[in-house]
Formats: C-alpha cells, sequence, structure tokens
C-alpha cells in the first residue's frame, strides 16, 4: 500500500526519502530552509564569482542546462548580478522537441553563448534501449550524458567553476547528504544522479569507445587534479521555479507549451524533449507517482497548491501514458508495440497497485 506525506504528496516509496511522524524529508528541509541566511549565502556566492571571475573576457564558469527555466535563470543571475562570464552546456535529449529547440535558439539570441553536444544517437539509443529493458530507464543515457559533459567542458576550456541548479535529493526528497554543503563530487552523481548503475551496466561496447567519451565521467584523479568545484545555485539561493519562469520568459526568451504536456497540470517544465514523458510513466509505475505528484508536491510546500487539489491533480494525470510518442518510442527502442508494453508492465510495482475489474488501481 501506497502512504503518502502527510503535508505534500511524495510517497514512501521514493527512493531514498525519509519520513518523520509521517512527514517526509522533501518537507521538513523546505520548513528548514525558512530559517537560513540566505543573505550570508549570497555573500558566500559573490566570494565564488570572486574567486573564479575572469576579467580577460573569457568564460569563467560552465552552467548547465537547455534552455529551460531554470538554467536559463541561473544564467541569466550569473551574468547580470553577479558579473559572470558564463559558457552554457546543452546536451541535446532524445526525442527533442520543436519548442526545445526554439527555447534553446532564443536562450542563445538573449546573449548566452551554448555549446550544445549532440552524442551519437545510434550508439546511444542502444543504450537507451538496454536501460529500458533492464532499470526501466527509458533516459539514462541522457542523465549519464548530462552529468559528464559539463565536467568534461570544464576540464578542455579549463573552466574549474560549474554550477547546476537545484540539489535535487534533498529538495525532492531523497539523501540529504549535501544539503549544506556547498560543492559536491563524482561519488553523489554515481551514486544519487545515477543510481549506482554503471555505464558499463548498460553498454554493448568498451567504455572506453570514444563513442562514450561524453556519457563516462573523468576519474576522481582527473577531478581533482582539474580542481573543478561543482556547486548547486539552490545551495545559495531558495529554489523557486516560479521565480525563475518569469525571468526566463522576460529575459531569456522562454516560451511556454500551447497546452499542457502528457501527465502535467502545468505547461512551463520539462517542455524540450518526450523521452522524460515515458520516464515518469515508468516512476508512477515503479513507485506510485508522476509528474503530477512531483509538481504538485512542490507547489504544496511552497503554499501555491492545497493538498486537496494537488491530491485530484494526482489522480487525474499521474496515470496517463504519453499515447502521442508511442511511434516514436517504438521506432526509438527499436521495438515492437507489445514488446514495448511487456517491458513497462514489467515494473509495474504489485505491492502498491491492485487489479479491479481487469483494471490496475493504485492503493493507497
Amino acid at each position: 500500500m501506497l502512504v503518502r506525506c502527510k503535508k505534500c504528496l511524495t510517497p514512501s516509496t521514493r527512493p531514498r526519502v525519509r519520513f518523520i511522524d509521517g512527514v517526509c524529508n522533501a518537507c521538513i528541509n523546505w520548513e528548514y530552509k525558512k530559517n537560513i541566511n540566505w543573505s550570508k549565502r549570497k555573500k558566500e556566492l559573490h566570494e565564488l564569482c570572486d574567486k573564479f571571475r575572469r576579467n580577460n573576457g573569457s568564460y569563467d564558469v560552465v552552467v548547465p542546462g537547455g534552455g529551460g527555466k531554470d538554467s536559463s535563470y541561473v544564467a541569466w543571475k550569473l551574468k547580470n548580478e553577479f558579473n559572470m562570464n558564463p559558457l552554457c552546456v546543452c546536451v541535446q535529449p532524445p526525442l527533442d522537441t520543436d519548442l526545445g529547440k526554439k527555447n534553446l535558439d532564443n536562450f542563445a539570441n538573449a546573449g548566452f553563448n551554448v555549446i550544445e553536444i549532440k552524442p551519437n544517437r545510434k550508439h546511444t539509443s542502444k543504450i537507451a534501449r538496454n536501460a529500458l529493458i533492464k532499470y526501466g530507464n527509458p533516459q539514462l543515457d541522457w542523465l549519464f550524458a548530462i552529468h559528464s559533459v559539463p565536467i568534461r567542458i570544464s576540464i578542455l576550456f579549463n573552466i574549474p567553476f560549474i554550477m547546476w541548479g537545484e540539489e535535487a535529493e534533498s529538495e525532492y526528497g531523497g539523501s540529504d547528504d549535501y544539503k549544506n554543503k556547498t560543492g559536491f563530487n563524482l561519488e553523489q552523481i554515481n551514486n544519487y544522479y545515477r543510481s549506482g548503475i554503471q555505464l558499463e551496466d548498460v553498454c554493448e561496447t568498451d567504455i572506453n569507445d570514444s563513442n562514450n567519451y561524453w556519457l563516462s565521467l573523468p576519474s576522481k584523479k582527473e577531478f581533482i587534479e582539474n580542481k573543478i568545484f561543482a556547486a548547486h545555485w539552490s545551495y545559495f539561493e531558495l529554489w523557486d521555479e516560479y521565480m525563475h519562469l518569469e525571468i526566463a520568459e522576460k529575459f531569456c526568451g522562454l516560451e511556454k507549451a500551447p497546452e499542457n504536456t502528457s501527465g502535467a497540470y502545468n505547461n512551463f517544465s520539462h517542455l524540450d524533449q518526450t523521452v522524460y514523458l515515458l520516464h515518469m510513466y515508468l516512476a508512477y509505475l515503479k513507485f506510485g507517482f508522476g509528474r503530477a505528484t512531483t509538481d504538485a508536491s512542490i507547489d504544496i510546500r511552497s503554499g501555491k497548491l492545497s493538498r486537496e487539489q494537488g491530491l485530484k491533480y494526482a489522480k487525474q494525470f499521474d496515470h496517463i501514458f504519453p499515447h502521442e510518442s508511442l511511434n516514436n518510442y517504438l521506432n526509438y527502442f527499436d521495438m515492437k508495440e507489445a514488446d514495448f508494453f511487456d517491458v513497462l508492465e514489467k515494473f509495474r510495482n504489485n505491492e502498491i497497485f491492485i487489479k479491479n475489474n481487469n483494471e490496475w488501481i493504485l492503493n493507497e
């Protein structure tokens, strides 16, 4: 049976989440943040920027992102408030959307320098297929790349300062190991963001193959020798997606979707690709929560949504499969429809789903 947080909607099935007296650690951390001295944290960021800033016109910070609201906000703030010269690094997602491409172009046209890496899709689609079948993670190839590429670019261009967005573990209900740490390292990426899955677990070629360069993390020795300092913006400022959206629309050319995307009750998040929709549908099968639960929990914590309305959204949208993208999925993963749905069904969690009149119902 699925048990949700008493304050938001985060379920006890979420990987690495902790509950205390029925409240998830994402909600506990939100309350904790109300007492953080954000002025002091901002001063820390100014000191960091002073340390890494270059006054010769060269880049002094790498900002991973793809033209979405959050990375656009971080890059804009670093450039306009902290006088930094960011090099923005984007990894083209599989099955990217026209709107995503347009927003990336708009972001560049708004005055930002962008490097876009396009991995060998013939190679990475095989990794994605293996990851889907083995782990139920259809975008693992892209997750490998978005963690590796910024560090690779940092080393290649000798820009040791990297600024990611939110520290997602403590922000949304996961490990609290890094919630009060300014920087982070390769162990965090491996253990949490990659869930301990190694490239060799899903790759059919030698991991030293050149096609795996953008997917594999540098060694710990390289990381240390190049004095990489990787940080999360959410350490320095309260993470507020709606504020990010306002800045990204006003100054970075972000355009929202004309209507809500599949499984969501908003039209401004994860606009760049369709594999994410499948990723969240599989999260629903495995853990009992999808996009609506994730977004609603954030909005409930920040006071923008009541828990009752959030629960209605979760029941209305979480279970939706993105049928509009089915043919693209079948082509990308090179699978027949019956085999594809057999793989998906393999990951359904029978401890939280019950069957009633030949229909699967979430038991909560």
